[in-house]
């Protein structure tokens, strides 16, 4: 990736979509001429057939694909089969205050000016997050549900419209990250039910010691593909999640209550202030005092 700030931690809280229009189309035949787009077009296939080039790539859309169509990527509509009924959105994933003046553009990259060729917006979604052009994923019906809510809320734009665009388009997002994660780690949505069982248990046992055993007897798996499993779902260890989990209870009670430091470190699972100290630095770039010193003024 040649620019470092297009990754997902630099990018994800500065996600803030806006749609620039959203229609769910319906027609017997549908063909599209050779042409880019400045912004993202998203367009689901409920029903009907289409044959689509992308670049150099041709391929037939058939019901629950989603397609998605980047900034500056040539694309066209060679042919269909069938009512073709392909709800679809044109949304940036960033605030530009140009938003309102970039156009649904219908030209190829040839007929454009410098002018409108200064609309593209980087592609995020496909450096950034790996989004494909074509998504095949197991929860599809969630998104072309989250779509037409899009739709629905675009064709009314009432006062509310402005936030709830951003939420929906953020959660298709999301659905979208999820089914690519399923697609490929399909042994930890197997699973998944068992992880998440097993991470109740540690949080509700947070102050305690919580034996590996316990929790893979839970999740009915070997120690092994329990921590191997638990890894890959959560990006930790069980017994990091659980000290991750520790010092955010630890956090709470130095902000809302008056304890003592020894207190603190008792509730929250440590025999002696040294121990919790120890961890709570490593966790949180800082001693327990500094922490509570920084946020003396909270209440």
């Amino acid at each position: 990736m040649d620019n470092p700030t297009l990754t997902p931690s630099n990018l994800i809280h500065r996600l803030s979509p806006n749609v620039r229009r959203a229609w769910n189309h319906r027609v017997d035949t549908m063909k599209l001429a050779p042409r880019i787009i400045f912004d993202y077009e998203l367009l689901y296939m409920e029903k009907g057939e289409l044959t689509i080039r992308v670049e150099n790539d041709t391929f037939v859309a058939v019901p629950g694909d989603i397609l998605l169509f980047k900034p500056g990527v040539e694309h066209e509509f060679i042919d269909s089969r069938g009512e073709c009924w392909m709800p679809h959105i044109h949304f940036d994933v960033l605030y530009y205050e140009d938003f309102e003046q970039v156009p649904i553009n219908f030209k190829n990259r040839s007929e454009c000016t410098e002018a409108e060729l200064a609309w593209l917006r980087p592609d995020i979604l496909g450096q950034a997050f790996g989004f494909p052009n074509v998504l095949r994923i197991g929860n599809h019906a969630e998104v072309h549900k989250t779509l037409m809510q899009i739709i629905h809320a675009y064709e009314r734009r009432d006062a509310d419209y402005p936030l709830i665009q951003k939420a929906l388009v953020l959660r298709i997002l999301y659905l979208l990250q999820k089914g690519l994660r399923a697609n490929n780690n399909a042994h930890l949505v197997m699973h998944q039910p068992a992880m998440e069982l097993a991470v109740t248990y540690i949080m509700e046992h947070y102050n305690e010691t919580v034996p590996l055993k316990t929790l893979s007897k839970l999740a009915c798996l070997s120690v092994f593909h329990f921590s191997r499993i638990f890894k890959q779902t959560f990006d930790l260890t069980p017994h990091q999640f659980q000290i991750r989990y520790r010092m955010e209870k630890a956090k709470e009670l130095m902000i809302f209550h008056r304890l003592s430091l020894s207190t603190i470190a008792e509730k929250v699972g440590y025999s002696n202030i040294y121990s919790f100290s120890k961890a709570f630095k490593q966790v949180e770039g800082m001693s327990p005092r500094q922490f509570m010193r920084s946020h003396s003024n909270s209440s």
